[in-house]
């Protein structure tokens, strides 16, 4: 590995820079509001125009599979990318070979240019090192930004370190700082809201996070076994089968390192997920027959607020209920509501992560106003089971 470090101690002015971003953002959403993704990658282009570099940026759209996909071309994207950057983007339709060299040699030192879809070619996802070095043949310095991809053993996260001086990306590094403020030296006393549909996935995070929060709300579908493991009658909720000794595993862990964990005491279910469909709010151990839980009751949110309200740091991923359809939305909703009023207050320092948990503070409106959101998934995820991430490794961030 070649000259590894942040981008803030990057001088040389005049140098050809490849920027690997995580430009992966929904196509439906191209004709309507730009997508947040677009909008964090603005400080490192800044940082970039300073010293005015030609700016070359790498990325990849949905699963091609390592063939030519023209609908998951980035060219679908180049109208979002001037509006944020207020710049023209200069795209060019492959990623490597001495096409794309003479391309980019041929736009002045000021150009912003896009290259196409990288995973259009099968070397990407094999990390292979031909195609890390051809894409190395690029540019002067490469620079990683593009933290939802730094679980990837990818060729344009991992092996392309090994070919050129390589920076950690303004974005990144904002992402790191902050979920570790966050999860390894919180302000106690500290809460994680978790929640999602699978104990499964989430164990090594549910472990991890105990050692350093004072407590945990489960809540979601991943609550449903933790009701049902303690003699609750869900009825027809949704569960994940033979996770029992996992729970188990949890709460005794949760013993070990002094972490309250909170579930549900009341919730509110429906005999099916639909607007206006008939609910019925009960305590955990009354749930009526044929229906199924959908959201957290009014007292479980209370006992929510009432954590929060002695809380000085809270880190958030995955709704409460089933968000998406009214009114299964009010929990995730509500917590997000206080969890943004007292962030805005100062009260409170919060993080919030995953696309679900995005999308729901889009809905209740309170983005804006957390301390911070990240933009990763299952990167974050993967950092907070205490992986070694092939990206941060290759940064030499993790050893």
């Amino acid at each position: 590995m070649l000259d590894v470090g942040s981008i803030k101690k990057l001088e040389d002015r005049n140098k050809t820079v490849l920027v690997r971003f995580d430009l992966n953002v929904p196509l439906d959403e191209v004709s309507g509001k730009v997508n947040d993704r677009l909008t964090r990658i603005k400080n490192t282009i800044n940082q970039l125009q300073e010293l005015n570099s030609k700016i070359v940026i790498l990325s990849h759209l949905g699963r091609p599979k390592g063939t030519n996909n023209k609908d998951l071309s980035l060219s679908k994207i180049t109208d979002q990318l001037e509006e944020v950057l207020n710049s023209k983007i200069n795209f060019i339709n492959d990623c490597i070979g001495d096409e794309v060299k003479k391309k980019i040699n041929s736009f002045n030192q000021s150009s912003i240019i896009l290259l196409e879809n990288c995973r259009f070619h099968k070397g990407e996802e094999e990390n292979n090192l031909e195609f890390a070095k051809k894409l190395s043949e690029l540019a002067d310095v490469y620079v990683n930004d593009a933290f939802g991809c730094v679980h990837r053993s990818h060729a344009s996260v991992d092996a392309i370190t090994q070919y050129m001086p390589s920076y950690v990306g303004n974005l990144l590094d904002e992402e790191l700082t902050n979920l570790h403020n966050i999860t390894e030296d919180p302000q106690s006393p500290s809460i994680t809201i978790l929640g999602g549909s699978k104990i499964s996935t989430k164990i090594s995070v549910l472990k991890n996070l105990s050692i350093k929060m004072d407590s945990i709300v489960i809540c979601g579908g991943m609550a449903n076994n933790f009701l049902a493991y303690n003699g609750h009658d869900i009825k027809d909720s949704l569960i994940e089968k033979d996770v029992d000794n996992l729970i188990k595993e949890i709460i005794l862990h949760a013993e070990k390192n002094n972490c309250k964990l909170i579930t549900p005491i009341d919730v509110v279910t429906a005999t099916e997920i639909r607007e206006n469909t008939k609910v019925y709010i009960s305590s955990v151990n009354q749930i009526k027959d044929g229906t199924m839980i959908l959201d957290i009751g009014p007292k479980t949110i209370d006992i929510i607020e009432n954590e929060l309200n002695k809380s000085k740091s809270v880190f958030w991923n995955g709704p409460a209920g089933v968000f998406e359809t009214k009114p299964f939305d009010n929990g995730t909703t509500q917590i997000a509501n206080l969890i943004a009023e007292k962030s805005i207050n100062k009260l409170l320092q919060s993080f919030a992560g995953g696309g679900d948990t995005i999308a729901a503070l889009e809905l209740a409106g309170v983005k804006n106003k957390f301390s911070y959101v990240s933009t990763g998934g299952g990167a974050l995820l993967e950092l907070l089971e205490g992986k070694k991430l092939p990206g941060l490794v290759a940064l030499g961030i993790i050893k």
